[in-house]
């Protein structure tokens, strides 16, 4: 967000009105109305897999389920440019994943990890809005994980697929 405001907004008649929202994260305009799009960019807590759903039935000798979805639990970090500029980062390490988010709030990230030995082809996604039980910003909906078992041939072997949802962290 130390970017955000670097590039204003300027009304018809060329004057300054605010920090450009794509820019800032807010694809639909500041405001508190029920169709206000939150803010994007910054730290997320994310789970994926609570809601588990093994059609792919994708455990494999040295990548079992439960550590192919472990790396997408805790920290996240969304950043870049909204709306097609972003980026999605899992607890500090350095794989980016690209994603786009439309002006109703969809969002999706993509992208592949090399983990244990195989290629993991992520799609994550849902709806951002803010969930006014606990007056946090939050994106709920899917989590899909595609394996390619020896890594060569660009082919999904196995998969899963679950819910993903994050949180906005801090207060």
């Amino acid at each position: 967000m130390a970017g955000c405001g670097k590039d204003d907004d300027k009304d018809s008649s060329g004057a300054t009105i605010g920090p450009s929202r794509d820019e800032c994260g807010d694809i639909d305009g500041v405001g508190g109305d029920t169709g206000d799009v939150p803010n994007i960019l910054g730290a997320w807590t994310a789970t994926y897999g609570t809601n588990q759903y093994n059609g792919g039935a994708c455990s494999v000798d040295g990548l079992e389920a439960s550590d192919m979805k472990a790396w997408l639990d805790g920290a996240m970090v969304i950043d870049g440019r909204v709306p097609d500029q972003l980026f999605a980062t899992f607890n500090n390490h350095e794989d980016r994943f690209f994603g786009i988010e439309n002006h109703g709030g969809g969002v999706v990230f993509t992208g592949i990890k090399e983990f244990g030995g195989h290629s993991l082809y992520l799609s994550i996604g849902g709806l951002l809005y803010t969930q006014p039980a606990v007056d946090r910003d939050e994106i709920r909906g899917y989590g899909y994980i595609g394996v390619d078992l020896d890594g060569a041939d660009g082919v999904i072997d196995c998969w899963l697929q679950g819910d993903f949802r994050a949180t906005r962290s801090g207060v």
